[in-house]
């Protein structure tokens, strides 16, 4: 029987990369229960360093496996060689085939693996080319996932470019984006709705500083508004401080993790994001699904790929404070153009269609 792992950092976190990396593993299960052509099933599970959770946030199919490096968080380049033989031993153990790193930044311990356990290695980019966050040899795993990788995978064609222009790969490098889901039951926007929400890890790189900044040109002249935005993370101390500072504690709320995302997304009357760079980012994806206009930062990259600037949303430039919340205030005074940007929300969605991104990744993983 094949085996392919989905090999993670911690799959029971919040994040967007979790979350699409699960969907896709759950959606592989469920196609190849109802693939009536082959007899053989695949085994699908997820490897993951360490858990800190007791449980996924988001949902993992009851037929996916799910293992464990080590049995505690274990962090630090110095564990290196352990790490590598763990999971040499992990492969071995449970037959795995192939090995899919949803975080480039983790093929440098399965790509010293390929000779030894003869596993094939696909590297799934979930950052863009140019950056590198946190990590600063990332940039030299890509140059190894260049050489030794079976495939890259990347989410933006612009990012394939990248890829294909600077390292030369001696493997096929192919863009395939997030898949967006289709909410149910379907849902009637409401325009009267006065509720902004933002989501996703509060990080340096998804910017919620600069969130602030917008949300104190924005809230104080809409007092009946509110703004909340869904995470956690290791800035929320300083954001909570610097809300409290800038006086919208009382309209900008940090709601932390929350069990329910559908149920503000339904509420809300458009989704802002304010990241510095990005991959593809799923939560614009979900905006989009529940047809709510968005006001982004045309970071790289992702935003421009989901947004038909002027149609159903509006693109900034990065860090633009003032232009950002001229936008927001904009749609706020205008129900009519939020009505229109939602009625166009979902124009340019084929792309993001799960069926299409599966038929991808089907083909890239049985060739």
């Amino acid at each position: 029987m094949t085996h392919i792992a989905f090999f993670s950092g911690d799959i029971t976190r919040s994040g967007g990369t979790e979350n699409v990396s699960i969907m896709i593993a759950n959606a592989l299960v469920d196609s190849f229960d109802r693939d009536t052509t082959t007899s053989e099933r695949p085994a699908i599970s997820f490897i993951s360093l360490f858990e800190e959770n007791p449980e996924p946030f988001f949902t993992i199919d009851d037929g996916i496996s799910r293992y464990t490096v080590y049995p505690e968080p274990t962090h630090g380049i110095q564990h290196y060689f352990d790490t590598v033989s763990r999971l040499r031993k992990l492969i071995e153990e449970h037959h795995v085939d192939t090995i899919i790193d949803i975080d480039g930044i983790l093929d440098m311990y399965t790509l010293p693996l390929k000779r030894k356990t003869g596993v094939k290695v696909i590297s799934w980019e979930h950052f863009n080319y140019h950056q590198n966050p946190g990590v600063p040899y990332r940039k030299l795993t890509r140059r190894w996932a260049a050489h030794k990788a079976d495939a890259i995978v990347t989410l933006t064609d612009a990012d394939k470019q990248l890829y294909e222009r600077h390292l030369h790969p001696r493997c096929p490098v192919i863009a395939i984006p997030n898949p967006m889901q289709t909410p149910h039951p379907e849902l009637q926007y409401d325009a009267e709705a006065e509720l902004i929400i933002s989501s996703g890890r509060l990080t340096y790189q998804k910017g919620f500083d600069m969130l602030v900044d917008v949300a104190a040109k924005v809230l104080p002249q809409h007092p009946g508004w509110q703004w909340l935005i869904l995470g956690d993370g290791e800035d929320s101390l300083t954001l909570m401080e610097k809300i409290v500072d800038a006086r919208i504690d009382n309209q900008l709320i940090l709601m932390g993790r929350v069990p329910d995302m559908s149920y503000y997304y339904r509420r809300a009357s458009m989704f802002v994001l304010t990241s510095r760079f990005e991959g593809l980012p799923m939560v614009l994806l979900e905006a989009k699904a529940y047809k709510l206009p968005i006001v982004s930062f045309d970071c790289e990259t992702g935003p421009a790929e989901i947004i038909e600037n002027g149609i159903n949303g509006d693109l900034t430039a990065t860090g633009d404070i003032d232009a950002t919340a001229d936008r927001i205030n904009a749609l706020i005074d205008s129900p009519s153009k939020r009505e229109a940007y939602s009625a166009h929300a979902l124009d340019n969605a084929g792309k993001f269609s799960k069926d299409v991104i599966l038929a991808q990744w089907r083909e890239l993983l049985y060739k």
